[in-house]
C-alpha cells in the first residue's frame, strides 16, 4: 500500500486531520485505543514525503526505548527502507546526544553517566560520612533531590525546604563534579540551562531542527515542558520552528509520583498559542458499553480536555460489578470466573488488575488452588518478593535450625556488619561440626569475635528466643518482624514509595498467616450446625511452611503454558486484553487512602481506574468486598466512591455473598455466553442490598489503626488440635449443599481459636450458644468476659468475622 493510499483509507477523518495539520503548533488529544502511535508515525512520514522535510530536521521524543523502537519500525516501513531516518528516542537520550555534540559547552567534556545504583551509592557515602544515617536514607534523599530538579527548584538553594537535603545536595554536586559525572536528571537540566543561557546554542539548534513531536505528552514533567518551550520559542517567546506537535491524553496521566504533570496538556494551548487542537475520539479497542462506562466515570474530573470516546462495535451486557462478602471470596470469585472464561478464551487474553502489589497475594493463592496458571507483569509473584523471602528465611530457621541457605540470607538482613569473611568462617565451622544447629554454631563463633560482632550475633540469636516450629505462624512472624525492626529497615533502605509497598507486602504476609490459622480453627459454614470444629491439621509454623512450598511447586509446573496476566493498574497502561478483571474497588484501596486529602490526588486515582477500564476489549468484571482482613480483625469496607459514578444502565450489579458455588459458575457461564437479561440485575441471597441500591448512603466502617506492631498477649503461641464438638442453638438451620466447598478462599473471617472456647458460663451466657445482632446477624459466642455486675463482654463469631460486644446488644436465639 502506498503512503497516499494509507492516508486515504488507513486513517479516519480526525486521524487524517492530525497527520496533515499545517499550523505551527498542534495538540492531538488521542483517547485510549484511538490509534495514537499510528497518527504520530504517519505525521513524521507525511512531513518527509509530502512536505519534503529533511529527516535530520525532525526530532520525535517519547518515554521508553520500547516505544521509540516501535515508532522507528513503522517510520522505516513508510519510508521504504530509506537510510536517513529522523531522531526517535527518549528525552534523556536526546539530551545526552546534544551534550556529546557540544563538549565545549559542558562543564567537563569527557563525562560519565551515573545510573540509579551509582547515584544511591554516592548519596549513601555522603550520608554515612556526615553521620546522617538515622535522619534520612539514601533512597529517600535520592528521590527528593530528583523531585527538586524535575520541578526546577534547584536554581536557588533557598528553595530547598529541608536544610538536610540542601546540605546533601551541595556535597553530592561537588562529588559529581570532581568525578566528571552526570546523573539522569542532569542530562535534562544541563540542556535546559544551555537553552536558557546560551543564545548561540539555541539559535544553532533552531536552524537545524525544524519539527519536534512529543508522544505521551501527559507524562511530561515540568522540566520537560519547559525544555520544549525553550526549544521551540525565541527569546521573545514567539514560535520559531516549522512545527511542534504534542500527542497525549490527560485522562491517562497516572504518573505524578514520577514527576508527570497533568496540567502540561492543559497549558500547551496557551504556552504555544495559536494551537490547533485535534481530538481523536473513535476507539478501535473496546466495545461500546465499556467506553460509555469509561466516559461517565472520567467526566467527573475537572483537570481535562472534554472528550467522548465512541466505538462502532455495538454490544450489550459487557460489564458486571460483583459485591463479595470478603477479600477471600473476591479472590475465589475471580478464580471461578476465569475458569468459566477458559472454556472459550485463551488464558493470556485475561488480565487481573489491582491498585497495589500486596493485593496479589490472595488472588495468586486462589488461582493456584484452582490450578490456573498465571504470571505477574511488572513485578514478582508474592512469595518471590525480597521482603517475603527474607522473612521466610527466618521462619524456616525456626522450623529447621540446620537450613544453611536460610541462615545465610537472614543473618545480614537487616545488615549486622557481618561481612563475607565472617560468612565464610561460619560455613567452615559448620562444615567441621555438621551435627550442630545454627544457634550452637553461632555460640561457638561468638567467643572469638570482637565486641561489635559479638553484640550483632547476640541480637540475631535473640530474634529466635521462644520461637518453635509448633507455634502459630503469625506469632512467630510478628516476633521476627518486631525483633528485627524490619519495618524500620525497609524505610531506612528504600525510597518512600518503594518502602511503603514493601511494608504493605509484609503486612499482607502477616494477614496470610492469620488466615491460615483461622481456616483450621473453626468452620465458616455456620449453617452446618454439627460441624463448627473441623478435624484439620494443626495450624503450626511448620505446616504453614509446607503449604507455602506446595503452592510454589504448583506454580513451577505452569511456567510453559498460556497464563492469566496479573498486574497493577499502573503496569497495565498501554496494554489491552479481551477480558479485564479489576479487584479491590473499595474506598481506601481504589481510591487509595493516601489520595483522599486533595482533589488533584483523587482525580489521578479516577484516571487510574479509567485506564483499567479502557484496557478491556470485550468483557469487564469489577469487584469489591464488604470486609477485608487486617491483622486478625475484620474491617468493614465501603464500596469505592467511583462505583457510584457508573450508570446502572451499563453495569450489572451482582451480590455473590450467598450464592452457591454452582450458581456462581452458572452466572459466569451465562454472562460470557451472552445470556444475561438486557436490564441490570441485582442478585441478593439473604443479605440486604442496601449497598447496591444506594452507593452514596453512609456505611458504618470499623477504622483500623496503623498496625505495625501486633502483640499476641490475648492468646498463647502454641495451637491446640481442633476437635469436633456439637454446637448449641443451631438445630433448626440446615447447611446448603455445595455452599462452601473450597475452604481456602471462602472467608476473610478469622475463626475463633480453640483455646478461647471453654465451658465457663456467666449470667446464663456460655460459649457455643447462638445469638443474633441487629446489624451482624446470627453468630456463635466463643468467649465470655465479665464487664460489670449485670453485663458481660461477648466475643461472637459472625459470618463477617469476630466482634466483641456487650451482652445487652445481642439476643439469644
Amino acid at each position: 500500500m502506498s503512503f497516499d493510499d494509507f492516508i486515504n483509507s488507513g486513517l479516519n477523518n480526525f486521524q487524517r486531520q492530525a497527520v496533515e495539520c499545517d499550523t505551527p503548533a498542534a495538540l492531538v488529544i488521542a483517547g485510549a485505543g484511538s490509534g495514537k502511535t499510528r497518527v504520530i508515525t504517519a505525521r513524521i512520514a507525511y512531513l518527509i514525503l509530502k512536505k519534503y522535510a529533511d529527516p535530520t530536521s525532525i526530532v520525535a521524543l517519547t518515554f521508553t526505548n520500547k516505544a521509540a523502537g516501535e515508532m522507528k519500525e513503522r517510520i522505516a516501513k513508510f519510508l521504504s527502507g530509506s537510510k536517513r531516518l529522523p531522531f526517535v528516542g527518549t528525552f534523556h537520550s536526546y539530551c545526552l546526544l546534544l551534550l556529546r555534540r557540544n563538549p565545549s559547552l559542558v562543564p567537563f567534556a569527557n563525562f560519565s553517566i551515573m545510573d540509579s545504583d551509582d547515584q544511591v551509592d554516592l548519596i549513601k557515602k555522603i550520608i554515612n560520612k556526615n553521620g546522617l544515617q538515622k535522619k534520612i536514607s539514601a533512597n529517600q534523599a535520592t528521590y527528593q533531590l530528583s523531585t527538586y530538579k524535575n520541578n526546577l527548584l534547584v536554581r536557588n538553594m533557598e528553595e530547598f525546604v529541608n536544610p538536610l537535603i540542601r546540605e546533601i545536595y551541595q556535597e553530592y554536586e561537588s562529588e559529581k563534579s570532581e568525578a566528571h559525572c552526570l546523573d539522569f536528571d542532569d542530562l535534562l537540566f544541563q540542556v535546559l540551562q544551555l537553552f536558557r543561557k546560551n543564545e548561540e546554542f539555541k539559535k544553532t539548534f533552531q536552524q537545524k531542527v525544524r519539527h519536534i513531536l512529543v508522544d505521551e505528552y501527559q507524562d511530561t514533567s515540568h522540566v520537560q515542558h519547559e525544555l520544549l518551550k525553550l526549544m521551540s520559542l525565541d527569546s521573545e517567546k514567539k514560535f520559531n520552528l516549522d512545527s511542534v506537535c504534542a500527542v497525549g491524553d490527560e485522562d491517562q496521566s497516572i504518573y505524578s509520583w514520577r514527576g508527570a504533570t497533568v496540567t502540561n496538556m492543559l497549558s500547551f494551548q496557551s504556552d504555544f498559542a495559536p494551537v490547533k487542537v485535534v481530538k481523536i475520539e473513535q476507539n478501535y479497542r473496546s466495545v461500546k458499553p465499556i467506553l460509555e462506562l469509561a466516559n461517565e466515570l472520567i467526566k467527573n474530573n475537572r483537570l481535562r480536555n472534554p472528550k467522548n470516546l465512541w466505538s462502532d462495535r455495538p454490544a450489550k451486557n459487557r460489564v458486571v460489578s460483583a459485591y463479595c462478602r470478603s477479600s477471600e471470596q473476591e479472590a475465589d470469585t475471580i478464580a471461578r470466573f476465569i475458569q468459566a472464561c477458559a472454556k472459550s478464551k485463551k488464558l493470556d487474553e485475561i488480565a487481573v488488575l489491582y491498585r497495589t502489589h500486596f493485593q496479589s497475594r490472595q488472588i495468586e493463592e486462589a488461582l493456584m488452588y484452582y490450578s490456573i496458571p498465571y504470571k505477574i507483569i511488572g513485578g514478582l509473584q508474592f512469595y518471590e518478593r525480597k521482603e517475603i523471602k527474607d522473612l521466610l528465611a527466618y521462619m524456616r530457621l525456626v522450623a529447621n535450625p540446620f537450613d544453611k541457605l536460610s541462615l545465610m540470607r537472614a543473618i545480614n538482613c537487616p545488615s549486622r556488619g557481618l561481612g563475607p569473611k565472617f560468612e565464610q568462617e561460619l560455613l567452615d565451622e559448620w562444615g567441621k561440626n555438621p551435627f550442630l544447629d545454627f544457634k550452637q554454631i553461632l555460640e561457638l563463633l561468638k567467643n572469638d569475635e570482637t565486641n561489635v560482632k559479638k553484640l550483632a550475633l547476640e541480637e540475631f540469636l535473640n530474634v529466635f528466643k521462644g520461637l518453635e516450629a509448633k507455634q502459630f505462624p503469625a506469632y512467630c512472624l510478628e516476633n521476627i518482624v518486631n525483633h528485627t525492626d524490619y519495618y524500620g529497615y525497609l524505610r531506612r533502605n528504600f525510597d518512600d514509595r518503594e518502602a511503603e509497598t514493601k511494608v504493605e507486602n509484609v503486612k499482607e504476609f502477616i494477614n496470610a498467616t492469620l488466615l491460615y490459622e483461622s481456616k483450621y480453627a473453626v468452620t465458616e459454614a455456620f449453617d452446618n450446625l454439627e460441624a463448627v470444629f473441623e478435624e484439620q491439621r494443626t495450624p503450626t509454623l511448620e505446616n504453614f511452611l509446607y503449604e507455602i512450598a506446595l503452592l510454589q511447586e504448583k506454580l513451577e509446573k505452569t511456567k510453559d503454558v498460556a497464563r492469566v496476566q496479573l498486574m497493577t493498574l499502573h503496569a497495565a497502561k498501554g496494554l489491552e486484553f479481551n477480558t479485564v478483571i479489576i479487584s479491590g474497588l473499595n474506598d481506601g484501596v481504589l481510591p487509595s487512602s493516601k489520595s483522599l486529602n486533595t482533589n488533584d490526588e483523587l482525580e489521578e486515582e479516577r484516571r487510574l481506574f479509567y485506564v483499567g477500564i479502557t484496557r478491556a476489549q470485550e468483557y469487564l468484571l469489577l469487584l469489591n468486598a464488604y470486609a477485608r482482613n487486617s491483622f486478625g480483625q475484620i474491617v468493614e469496607q465501603v464500596p469505592s466512591r467511583f462505583l457510584s459514578e457508573l450508570p446502572t444502565s451499563l453495569c450489572y450489579k451482582v451480590d455473590v455473598e450467598k450464592l452457591h458455588s454452582v450458581e456462581v459458575t452458572m452466572l459466569w457461564q451465562e454472562w460470557i455466553g451472552g445470556g444475561l437479561d438486557t436490564q441490570p440485575i441485582v442478585l441478593t441471597f439473604g443479605r440486604s442490598n442496601r449497598l447496591l441500591s444506594n452507593l452514596n448512603e453512609p456505611v458504618e466502617m470499623v477504622r483500623q489503626a496503623n498496625h505495625e506492631r501486633v502483640h499476641y498477649t490475648a492468646r498463647p503461641a502454641h495451637p491446640e488440635p481442633c476437635r469436633r464438638k456439637p454446637v448449641e442453638g443451631f438445630e433448626r438451620f440446615r447447611k446448603k449443599s455445595n455452599e462452601y466447598p473450597h475452604k481456602e478462599f471462602e472467608s476473610a473471617s478469622p475463626k475463633p481459636s480453640v483455646e478461647s472456647i471453654s465451658e465457663r458460663s456467666y449470667g446464663g451466657w456460655k460459649t457455643g450458644c447462638a445469638v443474633r445482632h441487629d446489624k451482624f446477624g446470627q453468630g456463635v459466642v466463643i468467649k465470655v468476659e465479665k464487664a460489670s455486675e449485670k453485663d458481660f463482654y461477648l466475643t461472637v463469631a459472625f459470618k463477617i468475622g469476630q466482634k466483641k460486644l456487650l451482652s445487652s446488644f445481642v439476643k439469644r436465639v
